[in-house]
């Protein structure tokens, strides 16, 4: 199903192996180094592209590389993607950086005030990112090769084109295999019996859990999460993060992404998933092309791979859900079939923020 990895959530290179502090490419930092493209004779993303895949694929080529920052999920699936991209397409390099939601879209921001020009494709989890960098007018309005595959309810989240589904998972309930009986309801968390059982992550780093809590909030009320810290739960970074403690037996149950759980349930580890009673929280996780990118062919081309059978592959691969109907969810129940709850993103928007603050006050972190 979705997002994914044990506290992997650290600036990761595609391609090659390089230092933490590298990240894009031999010798450049994230802010530091080189605007990346920066000559003036690139394209801007907004020009025409080629309207067919090869014509695209050869525009691409000629550019060589494409820069991606991604929270879709964890590391091992965006290597997966990178690879099967590649695979498709040799002769391009993918770089990319694997981070929680709120992280790479602070660095994009920060980019951005300082004219730095280095990213091609973003990939939150956050959709309110998006409709924030839509009215800076920075995304490049693109409809991508393929989109016709996507579920025809998630062809069309944003109207002008500038932000696609990249990805979608769920936050559930996951538990240690342990456990006879896990929690079947979101509210059951509250049990006393949770007590120093409970595993969550953060808002302030992951689009996931800034989900989530922005869905727990207009569902139960703050005062859920009043009850919930009597339970002292542990609070960690990342969703990911609720997996390595529910693993390890450091904590039984968590707020976490089926696809991290799932994924590690297939290398047999003890953890398992739960699609609570009250809802599973869907998480429409967005994929951009920006206005100034570097690359603009190869952006495009790899936001159209979203879209190919080899991507939803490489997400079953990794245990996430697919976005074609002709490569079945990993977990064996289709989307259409999972009861959920889905925030607005105009809700999101102001909604996260607001979360972070009064999160921090009720937990102290």
């Amino acid at each position: 199903m979705m997002e994914s990895a044990p506290h992997s959530d650290e600036v990761m290179p595609g391609g090659r192996t390089l230092s933490r502090r590298t990240v894009l490419g031999a010798g450049l930092g994230i802010v530091g180094q080189a605007l990346l493209g920066a000559d003036t004779g690139r394209r801007p993303a907004e020009a025409a592209a080629p309207a067919d895949e090869a014509g695209l694929y050869a525009e691409a080529k000629k550019e060589g590389k494409v820069v991606w920052w991604t929270a879709h999920y964890q590391l091992n699936a965006a290597e997966a993607v990178r690879d099967a991209f590649v695979a498709r397409y040799p002769g391009i390099e993918v770089q990319f950086i694997r981070q929680t939601a709120q992280v790479i879209y602070q660095r994009l921001t920060q980019n951005l005030k300082a004219g730095v020009r280095e990213l091609d494709v973003f990939a939150s989890t956050d959709e309110a990112h998006y409709t924030a960098l839509k009215r800076q007018g920075v995304l490049a309005a693109y409809r991508p090769l393929g989109l016709g595959n996507l579920p025809q309810a998630f062809q069309n989240v944003d109207p002008d084109g500038t932000y696609h589904v990249g990805a979608l998972g769920f936050v559930i309930i996951n538990y240690n295999t342990t456990l006879t009986i896990p929690p079947q309801k979101w509210t059951d968390l509250l049990d006393p019996r949770w007590k120093d059982q409970i595993t969550v992550g953060h808002p302030g780093f992951s689009g996931y859990v800034g989900n989530w809590v922005v869905a727990m909030w207009d569902k139960f009320g703050w005062d859920y999460f009043a009850k919930l810290a009597k339970n002292n739960p542990k609070i960690g970074r990342s969703i990911n993060d609720t997996v390595t403690d529910i693993v390890s037996g450091e904590r039984l149950v968590g707020a976490g992404s089926d696809g991290t759980s799932l994924d590690s349930r297939s290398r047999g580890n003890p953890v398992n998933i739960q699609f609570p009673a009250d809802d599973a929280i869907l998480i429409v996780s967005p994929v951009a092309v920006l206005k100034d990118a570097p690359h603009p062919n190869a952006a495009r081309l790899l936001e159209s791979f979203y879209y190919t059978k080899e991507y939803s592959l490489a997400m079953s691969k990794t245990s996430n859900y697919t976005l074609r109907a002709d490569v079945p969810a990993p977990s064996g129940v289709p989307i259409d079939r999972v009861k959920w709850y889905r925030n607005k993103v105009e809700r999101l928007e102001k909604g996260v923020p607001d979360a972070i603050a009064k999160w921090r006050e009720t937990f102290g972190v």
